[in-house]
C-alpha cells in the first residue's frame, strides 16, 4: 500500500525520467526504429511532458481543474480530482493507450485517435481551464500548445502524405473521441471522488496554483490597463 501511495503522489515525476530514457532511445537508435513507431513514442514523450507541467514544474494541475472545470473552490486540492483516479486517468489508461499506439504502429487509425487525443488537450488547457479561470496560463498549457499540437499535426501530416489509408480512418476517430474521453478521464474523476478521500493532492499543488493564477490574473488586467 506504501508503495502505490509513492507512486500515486510521484507518478508524474517519474514519467519525467521516463521521458529522458526515451529521449535516449529515439536519439541513439534512430535507424532500428520505425518511422512509424519512432512518432508514437514522440507522442508518447510528448504526454509525459504535458504531465510534468501539469504536476511537478510549475504543477498546480489538479486545483486549476477542480476549480475551473468543475467550480470547487473549498477542497480543491482533493475534490473531485484526487491522487487516485489522476494516477489512473494519466497512467493506468493513458499510458496503455499510447503504448498500444507503440507497439501497433502500423495500426494508423489508432495512431491518428491518439494524435487527435494529444492535440485536444490545447482545448482544455488553452482555452476552457483559461476562459473559466479568467487567466492567460492554466498548467499544462504551454506544453499543449507549443510540444503536443505539433507533434499530433506532424503525425497527421505524416500519414496522410506516407500512406493511402480508408477516408473513415480520418473521422472515424473524431466520432469515437466524445465517448473515449468519458471512459478515460470523466468517468474515473465521477467514480472516485469523494471529499473525506484519503488521496488528496499535496498542499503545494493548490498554493502554486494560487500564485500563479495570481500572476497570471494580475497580467492579464496590466495589458488591459495598457
Amino acid at each position: 500500500m506504501k508503495v502505490f501511495r509513492f507512486y500515486c503522489r510521484y507518478w508524474s515525476a517519474i514519467g519525467g525520467l521516463l521521458f529522458v530514457l526515451l529521449a535516449f532511445l529515439v536519439g541513439l537508435t534512430p535507424n532500428f526504429i520505425p518511422t512509424t513507431q519512432r512518432l508514437m513514442i514522440l507522442l508518447f514523450m510528448t504526454l509525459l511532458f504535458h504531465q510534468f507541467e501539469e504536476y511537478v514544474f510549475p504543477g498546480g494541475f489538479p486545483a486549476a481543474l477542480n476549480r475551473g472545470l468543475f467550480g470547487e473552490k473549498e477542497e480543491s486540492n482533493r475534490y473531485p480530482l484526487n491522487e487516485l483516479s489522476a494516477t489512473i486517468v494519466n497512467t493506468f489508461l493513458a499510458y496503455t493507450l499510447y503504448i498500444i499506439g507503440i507497439f501497433c504502429h502500423n495500426c494508423l487509425w489508432l495512431g491518428i485517435f491518439i494524435a487527435y487525443f494529444t492535440m485536444s488537450q490545447v482545448l482544455m488547457h488553452c482555452l476552457k481551464l483559461n476562459i473559466s479561470l479568467k487567466a492567460w496560463y492554466s498548467p499544462g498549457c504551454l506544453s499543449a500548445l507549443f510540444v503536443m499540437l505539433p507533434m499530433g499535426v506532424y503525425y497527421l501530416w505524416y500519414v496522410a502524405t506516407h500512406f493511402d489509408v480508408p477516408h473513415y480512418y480520418w473521422w472515424g476517430p473524431i466520432v469515437a473521441f466524445p465517448f473515449a474521453s468519458v471512459v478515460m478521464i470523466l468517468l474515473p474523476i465521477l467514480t472516485c471522488r469523494s471529499r473525506k478521500t484519503t488521496f488528496g493532492f499535496a498542499q503545494y499543488q493548490a498554493d502554486e496554483f494560487d500564485v500563479r493564477h495570481g500572476i497570471a490574473t494580475l497580467w492579464r488586467k496590466q495589458s488591459h490597463n495598457v
